[in-house]
């Protein structure tokens, strides 16, 4: 069930990024969560710093230039084709897509530093 909504508040997310962004091309997608608690979010941020922030109640916000620069350099460093994949049924963790990369990791390995701004732009969204 919370798969489901999770995929349908992707859907919107999508549609809406279309009509309010245009042109505007999504940079990178992590959605993060499970465990114990069973909390998801997802955060979309865009090229010119726009993020989308939420599962349910969605937020709107804009990187600072500093996390903006941060996350351009964690991306750029970033070696997408060879981060290890966790094995069997994974419910809980993060799923990155950028650019053609789609990958899920469990506890940062070796995208540690590509998911510093996006689990603090979550913190930022939790704690309003």
């Amino acid at each position: 069930m919370r798969r489901r909504r999770a995929l349908l508040a992707g859907a919107v997310l999508l549609a809406g990024s279309a009509l309010w962004f245009g042109t505007d091309e999504v940079l990178i997608r992590v959605h993060s969560g499970g465990g114990i608690a069973g909390r998801y979010d997802t955060v979309v941020i865009w090229e010119s710093g726009k993020v989308l922030v939420g599962e349910q109640d969605l937020a709107w916000s804009w990187l600072t230039p500093g996390q903006h620069r941060r996350l351009r350099a964690a991306l750029d460093a970033a070696d997408f084709a060879h981060v290890p994949q966790p094995r069997g049924g994974v419910n809980f963790g993060h799923r990155i897509d950028y650019d053609r990369w789609s990958v899920v990791v469990t506890d940062g390995a070796g995208l540690g530093d590509v998911l510093a701004v996006p689990l603090e732009v979550i913190g930022e969204y939790r704690h309003r």
